[in-house]
């Protein structure tokens, strides 16, 4: 079958825009380093119809760059970006959770619990398999976060917080990779925050959510940088 095909350009472009994603957060494919089209349809399988599209969105979302004539690479991290990412979060995702937790309902914390207890799962083969598990720990640390704030109330605020989580993801696997931060560490906030969170402190909690991200960032960037 060829990329022409309407249904089966739709489905190969995901693919490869998922594959492409998943190695350019994880560090597989370095920042800064060059995307060759017919490099990356040898090596993952997929026609350069499918490549483009892939990397056209992956542009959009700001993990890949391009300009005319010089082609694809992926975008540069750096420590301005980094303390960027980590001062926007801490001036809006704090506040985003004392108006969740003033909000709470039974359902809300229904799911905030069932979260929680999906991230302490990986959180604790972080150290015995941290490699595999980086992308698995990301997945259940971003949905804490997104239903420890989801009763905020303004799609605005969760709209804000969660492009900011997504572009500090790659940050963030990498350094976890690194064991940047210890597992006992991790959890020790995580529970902290679900405790204030459980106990409707919505003051507490935001504190303690400040403190979880100035600590996180601080190890992520002497391992990164």
């Amino acid at each position: 079958m060829n990329d022409s095909q309407p249904l089966e350009y739709s489905t190969r472009t995901e693919a490869a825009y998922a594959r492409l994603r998943d190695d350019i957060l994880s560090g597989e494919l370095k920042p800064g380093e060059k995307l060759r089209l017919e490099r990356l349809r040898d090596s993952y399988g997929f026609g350069l119809s499918s490549i483009r599209e892939a990397l056209s969105k992956l542009s959009s979302e700001q993990l890949v760059g391009t300009t005319g004539q010089r082609g694809y690479w992926v975008e540069p991290i750096s420590r301005e970006e980094f303390d960027d990412i980590t001062n926007m979060r801490l001036f809006i995702e704090p506040e985003a959770v004392e108006r969740s937790i003033a909000n709470a309902t039974l359902d809300w914390e229904a799911q905030f619990v069932a979260a929680y207890h999906r991230l302490v799962g990986v959180e604790k083969s972080l150290d015995a398999t941290r490699d595999t598990a980086s992308a698995a720990w990301e997945q259940e640390n971003r949905n804490f976060h997104h239903r420890l704030i989801i009763n905020c109330g303004s799609d605005w605020m969760l709209r804000f917080v969660a492009t900011l989580i997504e572009q500090s993801e790659r940050y963030r696997r990498q350094a976890v990779r690194l064991n940047a931060i210890p597992q006992e560490i991790l959890q020790a906030e995580h529970r902290a925050i679900y405790d204030a969170a459980l106990a409707r402190n919505g003051r507490l909690a935001a504190e303690l959510l400040r403190v979880h991200i100035s600590n996180s960032a601080k190890s992520l960037a002497a391992a990164l940088f």
